[in-house]
Formats: C-alpha cells, sequence, structure tokens
C-alpha cells in the first residue's frame, strides 16, 4: 500500500508562495498519523473476515468496519480544519463546514 504523504501532496498544489503556518502544520501531522493509522485498520481487515460471530453464533460486521469508519470521519473533520487557498490564492476565513451550515440556516443547500 503507498505511504500517504498528506503535506507532500498538498504542497504540490498550493499556489506559488504559499506556505503553512504553524497551525496548519500541526494539523498536517495529525492526518499523517490518521492516515498511517487508516492504512493499519485496513491491512488488519484485508486479512480479516468482514463478517464475524457474536457469542450466539449471529453474524455481525467487523467491529474493524466500525473503527474505519470513525477514522474516515475523524480525518475528514481535521481535513476541514486546514484552511487552503480560494482560486485566487487568498485563504478563506470560514471552514467548509460552517460554510454549509450557514448557507443551510438561509435556506440555500450547499
Amino acid at each position: 500500500m503507498e505511504r500517504f504523504d498528506p503535506a507532500g501532496t498538498i504542497q504540490k498544489a498550493l499556489p506559488e508562495g504559499w506556505a503553512w503556518d504553524e497551525r496548519e502544520t500541526v494539523l498536517l501531522g495529525i492526518l499523517e498519523r490518521q492516515a498511517k493509522h487508516i492504512e493499519q485498520l485496513e491491512v488488519a481487515l484485508a486479512g480479516a473476515d468482514y463478517l464475524t460471530k457474536t457469542a450466539k453464533g449471529e453474524p455481525k460486521v467487523n467491529p474493524l468496519v466500525a473503527e474505519l469508519r470513525l477514522q474516515y470521519a475523524a480525518m475528514s473533520r481535521t481535513a476541514e480544519a486546514i484552511r487552503l487557498p480560494d482560486v485566487d490564492g487568498e485563504s478563506s476565513s470560514k471552514s467548509v463546514r460552517h460554510q454549509r451550515a450557514a448557507m443551510r440556516r438561509w435556506g440555500r443547500e450547499a
């Protein structure tokens, strides 16, 4: 499995002269650790059965599936907290989540 490098991948896509601030650098480090955890969980799940059995012998989804789902959600929230430049190279002051919430409040689905 290919190693995920969020800082390197995103840095290549940034406009010239754009640099991460200290907060964003910390968030990118967190993203990298989350990616490593997800990789480990995916490897573990690939070597395990998707369905397991309860103590009573009833089928249930492997707990690794739920953990992966939680890790993906956490990674998504972390990524949303990183301010990326707009098309014109300026930083957006609002997170995507806050923008969507404001749009919903005003009756404009985003």
